[in-house]
C-alpha cells in the first residue's frame, strides 16, 4: 500500500493532467452534438477493424483444424464410395456373402518432410505399420497419384513420389485405354513421361493421363496429370509429356490405398504363372 501511495505521490501531476483530460474530453463529447458524432463513429470504426483483426487471426490459426477435419472427411467418403461400390456389383453379380469387405480402403496421412529438387526425392508421412501401412501402396491426393510406399517403421513412412527416376507405373490415355509406361527424366518436377504408346495412336494436348489399372498397387482411372505435348521418337512409338495433376510443392494431406484382394492376386499369380 506504502509503494502505491508513493507511485501516486512521484507521479500525481500527470495522473492529474491525465484525469483532467479525460473530464474535458468528456465534456466536450457529452455538450457538443458534432463532436459525439465523429467519436461515435470513430470509436465503431475502431472496434470494427480491432474486431475484423482478431477474427482473422482466430480464423488463421483454425486454418489447421480445419485442414484436418476436411481431410479425415474426404477418406471417411471415399470409403463408404468404395463400399457403396462394392456393394453395387456384389448385388449385381448375386455374389454377396457374409464378411465382405470392399477390395480398396483409404488412410489419412499427412506429409511431414519432401524434397523435390533432387533426382532421387521422397516423402515422408507421419503415419506407420502400426496405422495400417505396408510397403508398395499407394499414396494419393484428391488431385490424383503421388507415388507409392517404399519403406516405414511402427509410427512413419517413406513414399517414393513420381518424380523421383526409380518410380515407374502403368498409365493409360484415358479417352482410348492404351497403356504405357510412366516415368519421370529427373527434370522438372512438373512434368512425366509416358512411354510405349504406339505411333498410330491418336493423343492431343489436354487429354487426360489416368492409371491403367494393370498393377496391384493402383487403382484403375485415378488422374496421373494431362497431355503437355507429343513427340514421335522412333517410327514406332510416342514419347508424351505428361503435365502432373500433382503439385510436389503443394503436399499436406495425402491417403494411403489399402487394396484388401493384393496378398490373395500375388499368391495366386506366384503359384500358377511364375516360374
Amino acid at each position: 500500500m506504502k509503494e502505491i501511495i508513493k507511485l501516486i505521490l512521484k507521479y500525481h501531476f500527470t495522473i492529474i493532467f491525465i484525469l483532467l483530460e479525460i473530464v474535458s474530453f468528456s465534456l466536450i463529447i457529452r455538450h457538443n452534438e458534432y463532436q459525439r458524432a465523429i467519436f461515435s463513429e470513430s470509436a465503431s470504426t475502431l472496434f470494427g477493424n480491432i474486431s475484423s483483426t482478431i477474427t482473422s487471426i482466430k480464423d488463421y490459426f483454425r486454418l489447421k483444424e480445419i485442414n484436418e477435419s476436411l481431410a479425415k472427411e474426404n477418406i471417411l467418403l471415399k470409403n463408404r464410395l468404395e463400399a457403396y461400390e462394392f456393394l453395387q456389383d456384389t448385388i449385381i453379380q448375386r455374389t454377396v456373402v457374409e464378411g465382405s469387405i470392399p477390395v480398396y480402403e483409404y488412410i489419412g496421412a499427412k506429409q511431414v518432410n519432401a524434397t523435390y529438387n533432387r533426382t532421387k526425392n521422397y516423402i515422408t508421412l507421419n503415419r506407420g505399420r502400426k496405422n495400417g501401412l505396408q510397403k508398395e501402396m499407394a499414396v494419393c491426393t484428391p488431385e490424383g497419384i503421388v507415388g507409392l510406399i517404399q519403406d516405414l517403421s511402427d509410427h512413419f513412412a517413406v513414399v517414393i513420389p513420381l518424380i523421383n527416376v526409380d518410380a515407374r507405373i502403368s498409365a493409360k490415355i484415358k479417352k482410348n485405354n492404351y497403356y504405357g509406361s510412366l516415368q519421370w527424366d529427373g527434370n522438372d518436377y512438373a512434368y512425366s513421361y509416358l512411354n510405349d504408346i504406339p505411333y498410330h495412336v491418336e493423343v492431343n494436348a489436354g487429354d487426360t493421363i489416368v492409371t491403367s489399372g494393370l498393377s496391384k498397387i493402383f487403382p484403375e482411372g485415378i488422374v496421373v496429370g494431362y497431355v503437355e505435348s507429343v513427340d514421335k521418337v522412333t517410327a514406332n512409338f510416342l514419347k508424351i509429356k505428361v503435365k502432373l495433376a500433382v503439385d510436389f510443392k503443394r503436399i499436406n494431406h495425402v491417403y494411403v490405398i489399402l487394396n484388401n484382394k493384393k496378398n490373395e492376386q500375388t499368391s495366386l499369380e506366384a503359384i500358377n504363372y511364375h516360374e
